[in-house]
């Protein structure tokens, strides 16, 4: 086993059960497929950004064999904001993350980047608190970091358990702009192949926007 998966993503606490199960089952070489999911023991090893990732997987590695559609949930921001995963237009990225976790903590700046780059560009870039203490920990902690796009903090593993992806802290879920999750990835994420996404989706869009 790469033990470097072991500093890039953290087990779920213990308020999820059945990730973390399922997380320790693959550490130790026994994880099975799941229907229409990513399969544990074929996530990538390791992702990280560009500038300490040299030869590391990048989100096409992270990509679903099977895509479905996402959620028909709404989850509700820090701000008392609403967002209809299944009405939103462009793509969107949900970032699974806690306070208490190094790894988290460290791909924050590129998600403030990315949220800068492609905000206006019809992304919905959504960080998912795991934080059990709930918005006590979670609001001043993206006060101090300056966290600027939308933060919910999930305590009833609702949203998790609905897309069957995450199974450590980071993970980070795609779903296109056609409203299918597309890419699970666990651990750090490869800033710019995460870009080379965001630009193919939104170079799409414009172009189905120039024809119509």
């Amino acid at each position: 086993m790469d033990m470097r998966l072991l500093s890039t993503a953290l087990p779920l606490p213990a308020a999820v059960p059945t990730c973390l199960l399922v997380l320790l089952l693959v550490l130790a070489g026994c994880g099975g497929d799941a229907p229409d999911r990513i399969d544990p023991a074929e996530a990538p090893r390791i992702s990280a950004p560009s500038d300490t990732a040299q030869g590391y997987p990048s989100i096409e590695q992270s990509a679903l064999n099977d895509p479905f559609p996402a959620p028909d949930l709404t989850l509700t921001t820090l701000e008392g904001d609403q967002i209809a995963l299944r009405d939103t237009e462009g793509p969107v990225v949900l970032n699974f993350w806690a306070t208490w976790c190094p790894p988290c903590r460290k791909e924050i700046p590129d998600l403030i980047d990315i949220q800068n780059e492609y905000g206006n560009q019809g992304l919905t870039l959504v960080g998912v608190s795991r934080d059990q203490e709930g918005e006590s920990v979670v609001t001043p902690f993206v006060e101090d970091m300056e966290i600027n796009y939308p933060i919910v903090v999930e305590k009833d593993n609702q949203l998790e358990e609905a897309l069957g992806t995450v199974y450590a802290l980071p993970t980070t879920v795609l779903i296109s702009p056609e409203g299918q999750v597309t890419h699970s990835i666990m651990g750090l994420f490869d800033v710019d192949s995460l870009r080379e996404q965001l630009d193919a989706w939104v170079d799409a869009e414009e172009a189905v926007a120039d024809r119509s």
